[in-house]
């Protein structure tokens, strides 16, 4: 019988404990191996992911700034209820996002939208945004007509005929934009009235006022907004330098309202229908021959006057400015009636309005 020797077997078992060393190192190796690679895997989708999402979000950013900019640069017929309007902008190349958003009513003049942007592997975000129209024009109305300069007068149709001349119940405006003469005329409804004469002093009133002079109250005192008119009146005039001044010499029309500026030496002989804000500067005149309607607006500053021989309608609300006495003479067939409704269009012209983004979050 052979013999092995101790030191033979021995050898003989550190080899195999080698192998299986050997082997577990190589399979623990094989396992962190194939767990890095897993990781390095993992975290490369993440980043790509985290890139995706980034890039998609900065093209719903820029399609949020591309849908503000249209606003503030195109006339825009805003929601007032349910109905959303549809914007369309167009998309630069090298960005991805919606070329069509429904623009929706939230409150008096505030608007939200929402902006979808995408990335690669169908990665997108939605931003939904919130817009308000702030006005540079004069807020609310004081009065139907409201006399912010020093000696204020007014004469009064004489008769118990003609209905009211100055009126501070809430009138809509004539269903037909375009009517003509009594289809102009409308009926004032059931909601808050204005004062039909606000003064920063007590007026003297000629003619029959208890039957011409109507509102709640009929007439009141109050704190002058004249510096607020006239800074306003001042920068549409200041406009003229400007590429696109923010007036014209014509009557804007209910679907356009704009201002309109009547200067110092100049006569507007009003004989159709308008809407928007007169300006009638220090030296002008807004002549009525035949029928005319106005819906927004009249500013007389200075010796800028209204008067004529025609019969008209003006819904909103007129004021005057910059005078040291000053009448008005209602004597023909001119009524001035406070709208509310004819006030509201003014927040459609475009050039008067500032569209900041007040709100915004990612909802998708």
């Amino acid at each position: 019988m052979r013999r092995i020797s101790g030191s033979k077997l021995l050898a003989d078992n550190e080899r195999g404990m080698v192998l299986v060393v050997s082997l577990l190192v190589m399979a623990v190796l094989a396992v962190l191996g194939t767990a890095a690679v897993m990781t390095t895997t993992t975290d490369l989708k993440i980043t790509s992911n985290y890139t995706q999402n980034k890039k998609a979000f900065y093209n719903a950013d820029a399609g949020v700034e591309r849908v503000i900019a249209y606003l503030r640069a195109n006339t825009v017929n805003y929601p007032t209820g349910n109905t959303p309007t549809t914007i369309s902008v167009s998309c630069p190349t090298g960005f991805n996002f919606n070329t069509s958003v429904n623009l929706n009513y939230v409150s008096s003049n505030t608007y939200k939208f929402q902006m979808t942007g995408t990335g690669a592997n169908n990665v997108s975000k939605t931003i939904e945004t919130h817009i308000r129209k702030v006005p540079l024009y004069p807020q609310e109305a004081d009065g139907a007509v409201a006399m912010y300069g020093g000696g204020p007068e007014v004469a009064f149709k004489t008769g118990g005929g003609g209905g009211y001349a100055i009126d501070g119940h809430d009138y809509p405006v004539p269903a037909d934009p375009n009517c003509n003469g009594s289809s102009c005329d409308t009926t004032a409804t059931a909601l808050p009235a204005k004062p039909g004469l606000f003064t920063v002093m007590t007026p003297t009133l000629s003619g029959n006022d208890t039957a011409h002079l109507g509102g709640v109250p009929t007439q009141t005192l109050g704190a002058s907004r004249e510096t607020e008119f006239n800074n306003f009146v001042d920068m549409v005039l200041a406009s003229s330098s400007n590429a696109t001044p923010l007036y014209q010499s014509t009557l804007g029309t209910r679907a356009n309202p704009a201002v309109t500026v009547i200067p110092n030496g100049t006569t507007l002989n009003a004989t159709a229908n308008g809407a928007g804000i007169i300006i009638v500067d220090d030296g002008g005149s807004l002549q009525i021959n035949g029928n005319f309607c106005f819906e927004g607006l009249v500013i007389l500053r200075g010796s800028g006057r209204v008067f004529g021989t025609g019969t008209a309608n003006i819904f909103g609300s007129l004021v005057t400015i910059g005078h040291l006495s000053k009448l008005i003479d209602l004597t023909g067939s001119i009524n001035l009636f406070y709208s509310s409704a004819a006030l509201a269009n003014l927040a459609n012209i475009d050039e008067l309005s500032q569209i900041q983004r007040t709100a915004w979050r990612v909802v998708l």
